[in-house]
């Protein structure tokens, strides 16, 4: 039982640090994944390339929302609908490598936008 006990604490304390973490190391990670998603989607390994952008979205990029909107509620929204939405159903679709990479680059651009203004503050 106390391991169970044990585990619920750490799984606690892993949320308080991912929602604790810096914008900027937030972003960087979905960038990482953003890159491993193309490499795997060229592999034509689609569903690690889904599950990568999946991670992407639930595990950063909506720790990033609300202080996203805050500053830039559209820029916000853009990149969620973007990433979460466009970028699985391109993917899900086969889509051309050249979209799915034409996407992510759509997103990273969206990125830089969302640090200069979480970053700077």
């Amino acid at each position: 039982m106390s391991l169970s006990v044990n585990w619920e604490a750490s799984a606690s304390t892993e949320e308080q640090e991912k929602s604790q973490r810096e914008p900027a190391e937030l972003i960087s990670t979905i960038r990482n994944l953003l890159n491993q998603t193309m490499v795997e989607y060229n592999k034509q390994n689609y569903t690690g390339a889904a599950d990568l952008a999946d991670v992407a979205y639930i595990d950063n990029f909506e720790f990033l929302e609300a202080p996203l909107a805050e500053e830039d509620e559209q820029l916000m929204e853009e990149t969620e609908i973007t990433l979460r939405e466009d970028l699985s159903r391109l993917i899900e679709e086969r889509a051309q490598p050249q979209q799915v990479q034409g996407l992510i680059n759509e997103i990273n651009e969206r990125l830089n936008q969302a640090e200069q203004l979480l970053v700077s503050n």
